[in-house]
């Protein structure tokens, strides 16, 4: 047993004596200014300033909201200032005008300035848009699934990229109540920026990393039209209220009584009772198809950093480059013209009709 515990010794000495730093050859870099913006012809311009991290930084990003920036309209200086909000989001009061070219200059002590160019596309046109609500034989109804069938014109003579998301939109007055009634927040259930979640067969088309996104180029479309078939899926539970309301009496009203606002002030709230409002027996559910037509260097920033975020964390995956054009810095100046159309489907409340049958 002693001549044992000598072995571990001498072995655990003999293993001491053998360590050895290694230097890993890590070059420090200054960091760079890294500048996030995608221009929209339907939206005034928002854009975000940060600075690169080294691969051995434990601090979490870094944004910088007190860069110098300027924004040029065909060389010409935009006469609106940015402003900036303390977590490095800049906002600027100006909606980019398609057909033109706008340029960015940002700079900040210490840091490489950095600039960026890029030319606003043109929306392109939607010729048919169509749908039909999914069955649910399971059972189960958490959110609602849709086929959608997408038919609109390549750009002529151009070499375009294209995106589609899904938004959705429901009654006001069905907004209205729940906001005033409901006991839990409807902020996130009726976020009218909440995208649905997409799946499309088609192999010329991609997906974006969430699922929220579908990509495709007129590589594989000629000049001409062009139809994309894919499935959309609203994940809220919407109609899970209406099953709260129906078999959990007064649980999910705001102060547990029906007519009453939160705290409990009889009579100020709406004493309507849901079973007596017409979308309670069914409602119009509007389905939004958005189709941007985008720049090149912003579709193939976008598919990299998707690959990127989608093998973060894989021994096994090779290193991924996201796309940048921004010189002496890093991340992406987009552009984007965007056209959208709507479906308006009638969703009926499943828990009703099983009561009646």
């Amino acid at each position: 047993m002693k001549k044992l515990i000598y072995i571990i010794i001498a072995s655990t000495l003999a293993l001491a004596a053998c360590e050895k730093t290694l230097d890993f050859p890590f070059e420090y870099k200054q960091p760079k200014l890294v500048l996030n913006c995608v221009l929209s012809n339907t939206s005034e311009i928002e854009f975000t300033v940060g600075r690169s991290m080294h691969i051995l930084d434990t601090k979490e990003i870094v944004m910088i909201p007190d860069a110098d920036v300027i924004i040029f309209e065909d060389d010409k200086p935009l006469q609106v200032v940015p402003v900036s909000e303390s977590n490095g989001v800049y906002h600027v009061s100006y909606i980019p005008k398609v057909g033109h070219t706008y340029k960015f200059q940002v700079s900040k002590d210490k840091f490489e300035t950095i600039e960026a160019e890029v030319k606003m596309t043109a929306p392109t046109v939607i010729n048919s848009l169509s749908g039909k609500q999914k069955s649910n034989d399971d059972g189960y109804y958490y959110g609602d699934e849709f086929d959608v069938s997408l038919n609109f014109s390549d750009i002529p003579n151009d070499e375009n990229y294209y995106m589609v998301y899904v938004t959705s939109d429901f009654p006001e007055e069905m907004k209205e109540y729940f906001a005033e009634n409901y006991m839990y927040s409807v902020e996130d259930l009726f976020d009218n920026n909440y995208t649905l979640n997409l799946e499309c067969n088609d192999m010329s088309v991609s997906s974006g990393y969430g699922g929220t996104l579908l990509y495709l180029s007129d590589e594989i479309m000629g000049n001409g039209n062009y139809t994309i078939k894919f499935s959309a899926q609203d994940y809220r539970d919407i109609r899970g209220i209406f099953y709260g309301f129906m078999y959990e009496d007064d649980y999910y009203y705001k102060d547990g009584e029906e007519g009453e606002n939160e705290g409990g002030d009889e009579g100020d709230g709406d004493d309507t009772n849901i079973e007596d409002l017409p979308f309670y027996r069914e409602y119009e559910y509007s389905l939004i198809v958005h189709l941007r037509s985008i720049s090149k260097d912003y579709y193939q920033y976008q598919k990299s950093y998707d690959l990127y975020v989608e093998n973060d964390g894989n021994p096994f995956a090779e290193p991924t480059l996201v796309k940048t054009n921004i010189k002496n810095g890093l991340g992406i100046l987009g552009a984007s013209g965007e056209i959208s159309d709507t479906i308006r489907f009638t969703i009926k409340n499943p828990y009703l009709e099983e009561e009646e049958e």
